[in-house]
């Protein structure tokens, strides 16, 4: 399709953004595939999970401070504490929470982290406005997972490899269309939201060398996505051909090579939300499949740390890019978001979880003379198989006594391609909350979330704020 320069509303009716808003506007509970309803509310549950850890945090703590010096608001809960602030700051807040150790969840093509943008934004918004149907916060949530991914992945992996950070700019596309969706606004004010939120986005990746400011991406994403939507319901516009406009648009700025039709094939049909992952390790989701090859070399061949010469991880040009630098000890996003720290861990202390990324084990010096023998090499072959196996690596690991062992991983463990079971991602958001909560209250908010169709938004914000 040829589209003019411009932001005609008739130039906007032919569009993938005008057909995306539609979607928005028109779903209802009802047309959400019970299985996707059932995934939807194991990742509201994720994310909580990943947001009452969050609260907690060194960063986490810096942001509220800031806002409640300049905050005087009461509209919303900030999640793990007793505070209350106004509807555009518990976004930032929340979402950074739910950012803030690398643990939310993951719909692979696209690379967003959705549950950070959507989830905050759609409680906040609700407690505001005196949404109260669980269904309701559900089709909301859904939309937003909806339009971010296809979004991201209409951008493809090109947006990630020009440097920007796909949940700061996608996020807020999908924060905008979950918001849109729970105020109820017909297709022109949606267009509109979309329009806003997709100009509001940013977020580059060297935050992932060593900064704080990574883990506010989702959280600005958020409150961008909701100020679209609220402005958009008073009339403000947007670019309303946001996403095919062949200049200054979303798509054709931001990414190389993006495919337009990715934003509306299978709309309604098929479901991405199915398709997000749930992260089993507090690192970047591009060190997964790293983390996976040494934990099964050293539990299946007995391979340990002492043993290894030298370590050789063929990947995709993006992961190189993305994860594949020489680690040099600085902060835990440092860390979490560098393959040869991860994998030497993995190898180490055969497990990957919260205590792997302790202040003190940053410097360890068994991980920094173990991840000198790290060698992480692109592949072009990899990367001719396509965005499916972005992932994917293939490692061979050489012991002092020449003898190799090789192993390759397509995909990461709690992706939609190997999806955790039920009982591992209910575990995870159990060892998360409960660093905040009660055992009772873990429990009691897990029942609440995995039944929400049937419950009330005061039933879950009351579930996130500790009892006394």
């Amino acid at each position: 399709m040829t589209v003019t320069h411009g932001n005609t509303a008739a130039q906007a009716a032919a569009g993938p953004t005008a057909t995306l808003a539609e979607f928005v506007a028109g779903l209802r509970f009802e047309d959400i595939p019970a299985p996707v309803v059932e995934h939807a509310k194991l990742a509201v549950l994720d994310t909580v999970g990943c947001g009452l850890f969050g609260s907690q945090l060194p960063w986490a703590k810096i942001l509220r401070e800031t806002i409640q010096t300049h905050d005087r608001g009461r509209e919303a809960t900030v999640w793990g504490t007793g505070e209350r602030v106004s509807v555009l700051h518990a976004p930032l807040l929340n979402g950074t929470f739910v950012h803030g150790f690398e643990l939310d969840d993951l719909h692979k093509r696209s690379i967003l982290h959705a549950g950070s943008t959507v989830v905050p934004t759609v409680l906040a918004l609700a407690e505001a406005r005196g949404v109260t149907a669980g269904r309701e916060l559900l089709t909301a949530i859904v939309a937003g997972y909806e339009v971010g991914a296809r979004v991201g992945e209409a951008a493809g992996t090109a947006h990630l490899r020009r440097g920007f950070h796909p949940t700061g700019t996608h996020g807020a596309v999908a924060a905008a269309a979950a918001a849109a969706r729970l105020l109820n606004l017909p297709p022109a004010q949606v267009i509109d939201a979309l329009g806003i939120g997709a100009s509001q986005g940013a977020g580059l990746m060297a935050a992932q060398f060593s900064s704080m400011v990574k883990r506010m991406h989702a959280g600005r994403a958020a409150q961008s996505g909701l100020y679209a939507a609220l402005l958009a319901e008073r009339g403000f516009t947007g670019i309303r051909d946001v996403f095919e406009n062949p200049y200054g648009g979303y798509l054709s700025t931001l990414s190389d090579g993006a495919q337009l039709d990715i934003l509306t094939r299978g709309l309604g049909e098929t479901w991405e939300t199915a398709k997000v992952g749930f992260k089993w390790y507090p690192a970047c989701g591009s060190c997964h499949t790293s983390i996976d090859a040494m934990l099964t070399l050293r539990r299946e061949r007995g391979v340990t740390a002492d043993q290894v010469a030298r370590i050789k991880v063929r990947c995709s040009s993006a992961t190189k890019e993305h994860v594949g630098w020489e680690y040099v000890p600085d902060s835990i996003t440092t860390a979490q978001m560098n393959l040869a720290y991860c994998a030497s861990v993995a190898l180490l202390d055969g497990e990957v979880f919260v205590d792997q990324f302790r202040t003190e084990r940053l410097r360890d010096p068994a991980i920094l003379e173990l991840a000198r023998r790290v060698e992480v090499i692109a592949s072009p072959a990899i990367d001719a198989m396509g965005p499916s196996y972005r992932h994917r690596v293939e490692v061979e690991v050489e012991l002092r006594g020449g003898t190799r062992h090789a192993i390759t991983v397509d995909h990461a463990l709690g992706s939609d391609a190997r999806p955790l079971d039920r009982a591992a991602v209910l575990d995870k958001y159990r060892r998360l909350a409960g660093t905040v909560l009660g055992a009772g209250q873990v429990a009691a908010l897990e029942e609440i979330v995995l039944s929400l169709e049937r419950r009330s938004l005061a039933e879950v914000t009351a579930g996130l704020v500790p009892s006394a």
